[in-house]
């Protein structure tokens, strides 16, 4: 995955409107405890030493939550499409960083929080530990400082919790809760504000063809719903299939077999392409 692409699909969550919904939502139950106005971007890249060699590491999302000139917290969010056994040492080498980054400061320590969403269709139950990860001798297990992560399995997310999400991210959330459920995906009417990165990310998320986001390309707008932007790409689709398949010589009558499209609507695009259909 380049880096460039990488950075685009996380762009959604590092809104501040997006993000701050986010931590009220999970952490908060609902309570608007965290201001959009409060937050800060922080530098997601550390670097560390492996093999004589310097490495970097990067976090999905990190901000910085501020009250009156007071840090409060440390706040990150990691993207999971599927359940990684090693996320708690991922996990605990990004807070370290954090702390460090306080000491070397002389920013007074407050708590350094991660929130793992987990977009797959199975529960992430195991791997939430580091002693889960490891085979020790029992008697040092006293001696040994545990470390767990905090994930939400964003498709067992309640009906009651996806409502309470007033961003962009309701949509994300109420995709995978319908996908688990159903199988299918009803596009809620809701409004998005950030469209375009709605869109990257999904298309990152999910094997739907529908959230391409190449086919958005020329009908960005501000502000849209899902039912209408999925018509146009599924639109889109259909027309640029049905022109390859008016040039390849395939007959309207065929074409409308396979693609969304009225036997007037293939016929329009043929006389645009002037492509002449045998008798």
């Amino acid at each position: 995955m380049s880096n460039t692409k990488d950075i685009l699909e996380k762009h959604l969550e590092s809104f501040n409107d997006v993000f701050a919904d986010m931590i009220n939502v999970l952490i908060y139950g609902g309570k608007e405890t965290i201001s959009e106005n409060d937050l800060e971007d922080i530098n997601p890249k550390s670097y560390y030493v492996e093999d004589e060699q310097i490495r970097e590491q990067e976090r999905d999302i990190s901000k910085k939550w501020t009250k009156n000139n007071i840090i409060l917290s440390f706040l990150g969010i990691e993207n999971q499409t599927n359940i990684d056994p090693k996320m708690p040492f991922r996990v605990i080498g990004y807070e370290g960083v954090s702390y460090k980054y306080m000491l070397a400061n002389k920013i007074p320590p407050c708590p350094v929080v991660t929130i793992v969403l987990n977009f797959s269709m199975t529960k992430w139950e195991k791997h939430k530990t580091l002693l889960e990860e490891m085979t020790f001798d029992e008697e040092l297990k006293p001696f040994v400082n545990d470390y767990k992560i905090n994930v939400i399995d964003v498709a067992y997310l309640s009906r009651e919790t996806v409502n309470k999400f007033k961003s962009d991210f309701k949509i994300i959330a109420d995709y995978f809760v319908q996908m688990r459920e159903t199988g299918e995906y009803k596009p809620m009417t809701d409004k998005a504000q950030h469209i375009w990165e709605l869109l990257l990310l999904m298309s990152a998320l999910t094997k739907d063809n529908r959230f391409e986001v190449q086919y958005y390309n020329e009908h960005r707008e501000e502000r849209a719903n899902m039912c209408e932007v999925l018509d146009k790409i599924v639109k889109d689709q259909a027309i640029s299939t049905a022109e390859k398949m008016l040039d390849d010589g395939i007959s309207i009558e065929k074409i409308i077999k396979y693609v969304p499209l009225s036997f007037a609507e293939v016929s329009e695009i043929a006389k645009k392409r002037n492509v002449v259909q045998p008798v």
